[in-house]
């Protein structure tokens, strides 16, 4: 399937992850079902031939978990460890409803996920270490503006 995808694509292909935590510091984590090795990792998606980035993020937010979110800001891009020429970029994100994220918000998942969890800082599972780190940086900035 993948190979489909990048045959029909550009040149380059863009991947972005969005970050969302709660007021805990908590941070929601998905189960890919196509992922078997890793399974768990931030919800996102491929970015759009003419798609911004943070749109992608949002647009593939509501898809994946049925939540609207709005990302406040960029938190890192690394190139593509899997594909030549491409690019993942992580942003921060917020709930487009504060009050939802504050009494545990509905969450539908896509046929791509097995489950999710909100996870602490030192109880994530196995991620990729792109991951780790960008939630590091997301949680670190969200006790700084506490």
């Amino acid at each position: 399937m993948q190979r489909v995808y990048r045959r029909f694509q550009g040149r380059f292909t863009v991947g972005a992850v969005g970050v969302l935590l709660n007021a805990a510091g908590e941070v929601l984590l998905v189960e890919h079902v196509l992922h078997p090795r890793q399974p768990w990792g931030l919800p996102g998606g491929w970015v759009s031939r003419n798609e911004l980035p943070q749109k992608a993020v949002e647009r593939e937010f509501h898809e994946e978990t049925g939540l609207g979110v709005r990302v406040t800001h960029p938190l890192d891009i690394w190139p593509g460890q899997h594909w030549r020429n491409h690019i993942d970029m992580a942003f921060a994100v917020e709930m487009v409803d504060t009050e939802q994220l504050n009494s545990a918000p509905q969450i539908r998942l896509s046929g791509e996920f097995l489950s999710y969890q909100w996870a602490s800082l030192d109880s994530l599972p196995a991620l990729f270490p792109e991951h780790r780190h960008v939630i590091s940086l997301a949680v670190k900035q969200q006790q700084r503006n506490a």
